[in-house]
């Protein structure tokens, strides 16, 4: 995918394109379109890098109650 952003439209805002690509997979993530994994592979990211990065720009990370009881049970069946 090609996308083109006229100057114009960006105004004095300072936008690389890695900063625009990060940008987007975070949101594709806030929005749950993708999973944490997908998103940082969006990013072009490690997904404990992507994760530090969600970290350092004070996003919660995208967990629930169903996610809870799931990781309960992985780790009975580790115990």
């Amino acid at each position: 995918m090609t996308l083109t952003i006229p100057s114009e439209r960006l105004g004095n805002i300072e936008l690389n394109e890695r900063d625009a690509v990060v940008d987007i997979a975070i949101g594709l993530y806030k929005r749950e379109q993708v999973s944490l994994g997908r998103a940082a592979e969006i990013a072009g990211m490690t997904s404990p890098a992507f994760l530090a990065e969600l970290g350092r720009r004070r996003i919660p990370i995208n967990y629930d109650g169903d996610d809870l009881q799931a990781d309960l049970k992985t780790l009975k069946k580790l115990s």
